[in-house]
């Protein structure tokens, strides 16, 4: 995929959700577009402007984490790093504003395993973004309380 500056989401409110050329650019790196390519994730970091939110930038997959095809679990300590150096960089303005995963799949949805992690996970903390990479497109999602709902592309 090749990005123009960003990509722009909304919500049934209208609410934004920007993701910055940045972050299109090192997601497209980890694309399972071959047999071999397992799955990978991390956290979404981003600035709270209103009711929008602009993710800026992201953790990558690294050491400790679990990896394989159709499997992925973020363990390594080097997210939580990220997250803390992104929030004292920025002076308390980049935070923790959600996470990404891979799947092997063109256009992708999120499976029962993803809906139940998300569930268990995000309800307390939220708004959240839920961002699922595919081979030829993504899937954006965000969770409030325990309700997701997808977003749509902005034109």
């Amino acid at each position: 995929m090749k990005f123009e500056r960003e990509l722009t989401y909304q919500d049934g409110n209208g609410h934004l959700v920007v993701i910055t050329e940045h972050v299109l650019t090192v997601l497209d790196r980890y694309k399972q577009a071959k047999i071999q390519d397992n799955e990978a994730a991390g956290v979404l970091l981003g600035e709270k402007r209103g009711k929008h939110i602009v993710i800026t930038d992201l953790s990558e997959p690294g050491l400790g984490d679990l990896r394989q095809r159709s499997l992925v679990d973020r363990r390594g300590e080097h997210h939580q790093q990220k997250v803390d150096d992104c929030f004292h960089l920025s002076g308390g303005t980049v935070n923790y504003v959600g996470e990404w995963h891979t799947h092997p799949e063109d256009y992708p949805q999120p499976s029962q395993q993803d809906r139940s992690s998300w569930s268990k996970n995000l309800k307390q903390c939220s708004p959240k973004i839920v961002l699922i990479v595919g081979i030829k497109n993504f899937w954006l999602g965000k969770i409030i309380g325990t309700k997701l709902s997808k977003l749509t592309t902005r034109k």
